[in-house]
């Protein structure tokens, strides 16, 4: 029997600063998308925000609920979102709950996020709500 290995607020950073070159191609993705169609559209200004924020949304959810477990960043530093009763894979819906309360978690003076640091299974705010846990890869 394996024991489990918790993911660090540490690592759950580095993770976070890893993703953020895609965040940001991402951002410059949907801004040339609404400005080269702005005109054939008629797109608003700062539809290219709501845009942002749908594929922020999904860029999270649908990676953390694929097989990989996690974002780009995650992956690269070695670390999964799981459930945290089962050690299964999380549903996307469960995911963008976990996303949602995140910001909650931030908006709150990080408070949530700070949570990570005196939780046995290293769990935030989002984490302890969505029922899911961030572990070490096997």
């Amino acid at each position: 029997m394996s024991s489990v290995s918790y993911a660090s607020i540490f690592r759950r950073l580095a993770a976070f600063i890893l993703d953020l070159p895609f965040i940001i191609i991402l951002y410059y993705l949907c801004d040339g998308i609404c400005f080269f169609f702005q005109d054939a559209w008629g797109l608003m200004f700062g539809t290219h925000v709501i845009m942002y924020v749908i594929f922020i949304i999904i860029y999270y959810c649908a990676f953390e609920c694929s097989s990989l477990q996690g974002t780009i960043g995650k992956l690269l530093i070695g670390i999964q979102v799981q459930d945290s009763h089962d050690d299964s894979m999380i549903t996307f819906t469960t995911a963008l709950i976990r996303f949602l309360l995140k910001i909650f978690s931030i908006l709150f003076g990080g408070l949530g996020i700070l949570l990570i640091l005196f939780t046995k299974k290293h769990q935030g705010f989002h984490d302890l709500i969505a029922g899911t846990v961030v572990v070490k890869e096997k």
